[in-house]
């Protein structure tokens, strides 16, 4: 048997390696991007990750808004969450602001100019916050106030005048109630606190 070793020159006419992927782009396969492990996330994924926050705790608009932006960075994808979720109606700032009466006014006492301030940081609107705040009246936050110097003066019995009228002042005055507010609670409170002695 004849056998043939190969030459310098055989070795240099040695066809290149097709290049595979080459072949692919020309029949007209997508060559992998790059880029694509920097992609945004896709529109579904932003709208599950806000409905499982949405679940945790009620977010407004500006909240889901501020979320998206903060994962994706595209104004386009933040609007389009935001609209898909007032559509299945997961976000109503409506609805917040009147649980924020609730919670902060009703519950803790806060007056309208604290929860007023508090709707304004979570970015709802001034017409929407109003229309919540219609339902503290002037009559109503001043009656509050005196209820709560009251209730708190009962438990302020050994200071003297002075230090009782300081430390209601600064109580009210924390929970935002105005001057004059505070003055008509404190003075009510001091004279429960009269009357209560009295009649001991």
């Amino acid at each position: 048997m004849v056998s043939f070793q190969p030459t310098e020159d055989d070795e240099r006419d040695v066809a290149p390696v097709t290049d595979l992927n080459r072949h692919r782009r020309a029949r007209g396969r997508p060559e992998p991007d790059p880029a694509a492990d920097d992609a945004s996330p896709a529109l579904a994924d932003l709208e599950a990750a806000v409905v499982r926050a949405i679940g945790r705790r009620g977010l407004t608009e500006k909240e889901v808004r501020d979320r998206v932006i903060e994962k994706s960075g595209d104004d386009d994808q933040a609007r389009a969450v935001v609209e898909r979720m007032r559509e299945l109606r997961y976000v109503d700032d409506a609805r917040i602001a009147e649980e924020m009466v609730h919670r902060l006014s009703d519950g803790r006492g806060k007056s309208r100019a604290v929860v007023a301030r508090e709707m304004s940081a979570r970015g709802i609107s001034r017409e929407v916050a109003d229309a919540a705040l219609d339902d503290i009246s002037d009559d109503s936050e001043r009656s509050r106030a005196i209820e709560l110097a009251v209730k708190r003066g009962a438990q302020l019995g050994s200071l003297d005048d002075a230090a009782f009228d300081r430390r209601l002042t600064g109580y009210l005055a924390r929970r935002g109630y105005s001057g004059a507010i505070v003055r008509e609670a404190v003075a009510a409170a001091r004279a429960e606190r009269r009357s209560s002695v009295r009649f001991r």
